[in-house]
């Protein structure tokens, strides 16, 4: 058997291979010589635990080794910012795919890549299956670069709609420039995701977990999904069905909201990170936690999941007076 240190190098060697077929890559300097930065050799540390968790079978890369040749084919463009961006979500897929194999499952559970429930059926990220149930899993990040220059140059902010009126911000904005909602991308990851869950969960034992990974501003998440005037996961949701009533997610059990996605950005440009040693550092208890939501579909999520995810729920009494762990109607910049 491999060591630890034979397989990291091996990973290395992976990552190296992949830089140099595709060509410009935002993440190349992390990855050559002298040896890999700190942010390159957090990937490589993911990626090998994932690999020792879900190994692949009779020779196969595991999904681990998967993940990462994703990582590295994403270039060939000179300094092109959605591959940046696209970066981004490849390596939260990795911190969430690391964080559920590492979890404490039974005896006998394994781990399937980007399953399909039928032929040419949507593939969502990872399908966990347990003695006795399963867990299907899928990760969405928002593109959030243009959103977060306009959050650092605009003087207010706007973080659900139906609430004060668009026209009533921009004019409390004045020349200050207004900061629109993000809640029509959360919308969409919920469509998505409740759709490339629905073939799983005709078995009746099929529990779903959606993963958003956003930045440090996790107010923006919590404001789209459960604000009392139009939040997505409430009665009043902006998104309404054929019948008028609010648009369900019926194959959503579970969502998690994660701050991670500015130790990634701050990460790639060898920033010094707070509260972190590296990029795939998920904290420990006392770093500041992640908030988990119920759907609509009813089936419990393992809760030694919610456990690794760090997630409490968002009504938690933990988060009161923590203003930014609650839905919030508009905020003033300074």
């Amino acid at each position: 058997m491999a060591t630890q240190s034979e397989r990291s190098a091996k990973l290395w060697e992976v990552a190296l291979e992949g830089l140099h077929q595709v060509g410009w890559h935002w993440f190349a300097h992390h990855f050559h010589h002298p040896g890999p930065h700190p942010m390159a050799v957090s990937i490589l540390w993911a990626c090998m635990r994932i690999d020792a968790k879900a190994p692949g079978l009779d020779g196969a890369p595991g999904i681990g080794t998967k993940l990462l040749r994703e990582l590295v084919s994403i270039g060939g463009q000179d300094r092109h910012e959605p591959h940046y961006e696209m970066l981004l979500q490849k390596m939260s897929e990795i911190l969430v795919i690391e964080r559920v194999v590492g979890a404490d499952w039974p005896e006998g559970t394994t781990f399937q890549h980007e399953p399909a429930a039928f032929k040419d059926g949507p593939r969502p990220e990872l399908l966990v299956v347990m003695p006795t149930g399963r867990l299907v899993v899928e990760v969405k990040t928002p593109s959030l670069l243009n959103h977060i220059r306009q959050r650092g140059t605009n003087g207010v902010q706007l973080p659900y709609r139906n609430g004060i009126s668009r026209e009533a911000a921009q004019d409390i904005a004045g020349d200050g420039g207004l900061t629109l909602p993000r809640d029509y991308p959360v919308r969409d990851f919920l469509v998505d995701a409740d759709r490339k869950f629905r073939g799983f969960r005709a078995d009746g034992v099929t529990a779903s977990l959606l993963v958003l990974v956003w930045d440090d501003f996790i107010y923006e998440p919590i404001s789209s999904l459960v604000n009392a005037g139009s939040g997505l996961l409430t009665p009043n949701s902006f998104e309404r069905a054929a019948d008028g009533t609010a648009q369900l997610f019926p194959d959503i059990d579970a969502v998690v909201a994660l701050r991670h996605l500015h130790f990634f950005i701050m990460a790639s440009r060898d920033r010094p990170l707070v509260e972190r040693s590296h990029a795939m550092d998920f904290g420990g208890e006392r770093a500041l936690p992640n908030v988990l939501f119920a759907g609509s579909g009813g089936r419990p999520v393992p809760e030694t999941v919610i456990r690794r995810l760090r997630a409490y729920p968002h009504d938690h009494p933990g988060f009161e007076g923590i203003a930014e762990y609650h839905p919030q109607d508009l905020i003033f910049w300074l």
